[in-house]
């Protein structure tokens, strides 16, 4: 008899930290649940701080492979941030409006 593949202990504290509901759910639903729920928190964030091409920002996340000063090039439809200059991103929550 086959069952569906049960979600890790991870991914039900990163769903429970969105908010996500997880009881009795496959590994493949929470997955998705959880890309939306990003995804949307990404939108939103991108809508309170009036991100769009051509802002200069400050890399304030924990990469290190992402120059600190950026311009952003382009918000993708999955929400994340695209930048002049380099094939990097991040999310919106990664950065800061330079003042």
């Amino acid at each position: 008899m086959y069952s569906l593949r049960q979600p890790t202990k991870k991914q039900i504290k990163l769903a429970k930290s969105l908010d996500i509901i997880t009881k009795d759910k496959s590994f493949r639903v929470l997955s998705a649940e959880i890309t939306d729920k990003i995804e949307l928190n990404s939108f939103e964030c991108i809508k309170q701080m009036h991100l769009e091409p051509g802002l200069e920002v400050k890399y304030v996340g924990n990469r290190v492979d992402l120059p600190r000063d950026l311009t952003i090039s382009s918000i993708g439809k999955n929400g994340f941030i695209y930048f002049k200059g380099t094939s990097k991103y991040c999310r919106p929550w990664d950065i800061k409006i330079k003042k």
